[in-house]
């Protein structure tokens, strides 16, 4: 049986406009006790899956979009097809290497972003994509 909802977190769901109960409620408290910010659908089904939540790999990615779609978690483009979520709701940056498949935050000033990538550019620069994302306003920004 999943374990008792953190309040904090239901708080969380109610003021984003979902219900702090149920399937949502615990799989939003999985994903933020998580050590691994960055994870794919399979990987979170596992988790939910070793916590005994019963859900559906189609109510499972329903819950996922909702949870990203309200901004409680991310969602990270990546250069797979798979989908891969963020833990960390709050804006940050990304670096993802291809070759090994790993992401890592970013949690930096925009001076110190900005010469991270001159200097990925001037070391590599055949081989560094940059993808600038501009995030829509969500119900928790004012």
């Amino acid at each position: 049986m999943p374990h008792t909802v953190d309040a904090v977190f239901q708080e969380e769901l109610r003021r984003a406009g979902l219900s702090g109960r149920g399937a949502p409620a615990h799989l939003l408290a999985l994903l933020r006790e998580s050590p691994e910010t960055h994870l794919s659908l399979p990987e979170i089904a596992e988790l939910a899956a070793e916590a005994g939540l019963a859900v559906t790999a189609g109510d499972l990615a329903r819950h996922l979009e909702a949870l990203a779609e309200h901004g409680l978690i991310g969602r990270l483009p990546t250069t797979t097809s798979e989908l891969v979520y963020d833990t960390v709701p709050e804006p940050h940056s990304h670096i993802v290497y291809e070759d090994s498949a790993q992401v890592v935050d970013l949690h930096v000033s925009a001076e110190t972003l900005l010469l991270m990538v001159q200097d990925a550019l001037a070391q590599h620069p055949e081989g560094v994509d940059v993808i600038l994302r501009f995030r829509r306003p969500g119900p928790l920004s004012s």
